[in-house]
């Protein structure tokens, strides 16, 4: 895994280096790729916890866990009111509100704050993490293969080959379906390899956010049983505003997945449809909705995210005792879940209209 450098100042390049795998991450923002001034913060990172509030992560380790502050408190913690330092400051605050530090959200949201950032080429998944993405973009890219090949076309080894291989296509039979899907694009064929970039592009993120829905579901299948056990435990059964808080909870969860889940079913079924019949508009819409709820999708899969690798985190093997199930779901799962609820279904009734 090779790290990534970033970071310049005046007078050359600070070498700070950024872990690629850290650009995984929907709720980890390193703050070494800001055009930050106070270079002690480069250090950090500015996190969603699970609360879903940003904050500034000053250290994490496994015994200490997660020290966090929030920017506001960061006057104190350096002792110091720096008007450089206030500046850096109201540059966190603004990045606090965006939903997601995922790279597809942060591409977007960076340039619309205007803050000065330069590194957009260090916005990408990681190696390892791009080829983890492999098995979901396969809905996505089977339709392709088929048509241009007439079958799996295995022999390409990624997305990436498939694009670079169209670009000097030595078969007569892939030419000619070249140039039939160009008439149906309304383009030449030395635009298609452009055209699947930005179709690959579009879906790779889309695929980014199915892994994570995946990932997710997997543990919120282990931590229900883990909730009940305790629902029916003395410390709770008789406790009524505390079982009616859980079980909203539950229900929220369930919600939020299902609500996803219908989402990215829609666009799989989509993006099927799409290459029975491709068009340069239908493709535009396509892509059009896809963008259009990315960065709230992004959002709430990042809560979902958070909550569930603390839990995963703080009890591997689903244990735990029955007050310190309690604590946890009090001051960890249960805060922001509702929130997170109503904001899923903003996000849906605003994509069923």
């Amino acid at each position: 895994m090779s790290p990534l450098k970033v970071g310049a100042t005046e007078s050359g390049p600070v070498g700070l280096t950024i872990d690629t795998t850290e650009m995984d991450s929907l709720h980890r923002l390193p703050l070494g790729l800001l055009p930050l001034k106070t270079q002690a913060l480069k250090r950090h990172s500015l996190i969603k916890n699970a609360q879903l509030n940003s904050v500034v992560e000053l250290f994490r380790d496994g015994e200490s866990g997660s020290g966090q502050i929030r920017p506001d408190s960061l006057p104190g913690h350096f002792n110091s009111s720096d008007p450089e330092l206030l500046s850096d400051i109201a540059m966190l605050k603004r990045l606090a509100a965006v939903g997601s530090y995922d790279v597809y959200t942060l591409r977007v949201a960076l340039r619309e704050l205007d803050i000065g950032f330069e590194h957009y080429d260090a916005l990408k998944l990681s190696p390892e993490k791009y080829r983890e993405l492999t098995q979901f973009m396969k809905h996505y890219t089977r339709p392709i293969i088929r048509r241009l090949f007439a079958k799996d076309g295995t022999q390409l080894e990624s997305y990436g080959n498939l694009v670079e291989y169209l670009r000097n296509p030595d078969r007569d039979t892939v030419l000619k379906e070249l140039e039939r899907l160009a008439a149906d694009l309304d383009t030449s064929v030395s635009s298609i390899p452009r055209f699947l970039e930005n179709y690959g592009d579009t879906f790779l993120g889309f695929s980014y956010f199915r892994s994570c829905l995946t990932e997710s579901e997997k543990r919120i299948r282990l931590f229900r049983p883990w909730t009940e056990e305790f629902l029916r435990s003395p410390i709770a059964r008789d406790n009524a505003s505390l079982q009616t808080r859980v079980v909203h909870g539950l229900q929220s969860l369930q919600e939020i997945v299902e609500s996803v889940r219908q989402r990215f079913t829609y666009f799989d079924q989509s993006s099927t449809e799409f290459w029975e019949n491709p068009t340069a508009e239908s493709f535009r819409c396509l892509r059009s909705q896809i963008t259009e709820q990315h960065a709230s999708t992004g959002s709430v899969l990042c809560g979902l995210v958070v909550k569930f690798n603390l839990w995963t985190e703080r009890f591997s093997n689903h244990g735990g005792g029955h007050q310190r199930r309690l604590e946890f779901l009090e001051s960890e799962i249960l805060p922001g879940l509702t929130a997170l609820a109503e904001t899923e279904r903003r996000i849906a009734n605003r994509f069923q209209n």
